[in-house]
């Protein structure tokens, strides 16, 4: 990932019920379904705050990484954003995750990551 110009944002798009693509702060694209590798999980923490003080929504949370092609493997983790707990999140496990080798975003909105990275802070 190291060129800037390659790497993608996706995150879910509430108000279309599909999937927003950045480039460089641009949205460049909504698709019910995209794929990124090499992915870093971002969320954060201090506008996650505000918005959960200020009931207003704004994008805070992304997944950022390049664009990849193939099925999801059965064995890919479903893992999500809430604004009221900080960080992604394994949904079978709850552990926060920061990383991962590739994401899956589907058409019913959920995301499915490779070898998800946990955490190395902890939240209570």
């Amino acid at each position: 990932m190291t060129n800037d110009r390659h790497l993608l944002d996706v995150y879910y798009n509430r108000t279309r019920d599909l999937w927003s693509v950045r480039r460089r702060r641009l949205v460049i694209e909504h698709t019910p379904s995209v794929v990124l590798m090499d992915c870093r999980l971002h969320a954060g923490e201090s506008a996650r705050l505000r918005c959960e003080r200020t009931g207003q929504r704004d994008v805070h949370a992304w997944v950022r990484g390049r664009l990849a092609d193939g099925p999801r493997p059965p064995d890919a983790i479903r893992i999500g954003y809430r604004p009221a707990q900080p960080g992604f999140r394994r949904r079978d496990t709850d552990e926060i995750v920061t990383a991962a080798s590739a994401v899956w975003f589907e058409p019913d909105g959920t995301a499915w990551a490779a070898n998800p990275i946990p955490s190395p802070e902890t939240f209570s």
